[in-house]
């Protein structure tokens, strides 16, 4: 029995493995929902959502704000990347995003206290970050 098993998987396989290089190299996928756009003067891209995928990942954003001499940020607005550069996603516009430089002078209390980044009122993602990195960094494409 277990003969008869084997050589059928291994013929589909095989018939498999030989398709699968035609069918990626031809698929397109309609109505991406989201693409780059390169920034002049940036090492990062523009990256601009579909509303539906802003409303299907639950994107939010909130304003910077201002206390004392310091940005306040939520914590969840920061990441870091490979290179321990620390950053957020501004969103000038609807469904847009840049990445923006800042400096972290301390963290509490769900909040992150900045000496350098957007100024005071621009509008920064607080939730789907990491998926507007995976976005940038084009994981999965």
């Amino acid at each position: 029995m277990r003969r008869r098993c084997v050589v059928p998987v291994l013929v589909l396989t095989a018939a498999l493995g030989g398709c699968a290089g035609t069918v990626a190299d031809s698929y397109e996928i309609e109505h991406e929902p989201a693409h780059l756009e390169t920034v002049a003067g940036s090492n990062h891209p523009r990256i601009v959502l579909e509303p539906e995928a802003v409303r299907r990942l639950s994107i939010r954003s909130t304003p910077v704000r201002r206390q004392a001499n310091l940005l306040v940020v939520p914590g969840a607005a920061v990441f870091v990347d490979p290179a321990g550069g620390w950053w957020v996603y501004t969103n000038p516009e609807p469904n847009v995003y840049l990445r923006h430089a800042i400096k972290i002078q301390r963290q509490a209390g769900g909040l992150a206290y900045l000496t350098s980044g957007p100024p005071a009122g621009t509008e920064v993602a607080t939730v789907g970050v990491p998926t507007l990195y995976g976005v940038e960094e084009e994981v999965g494409h």
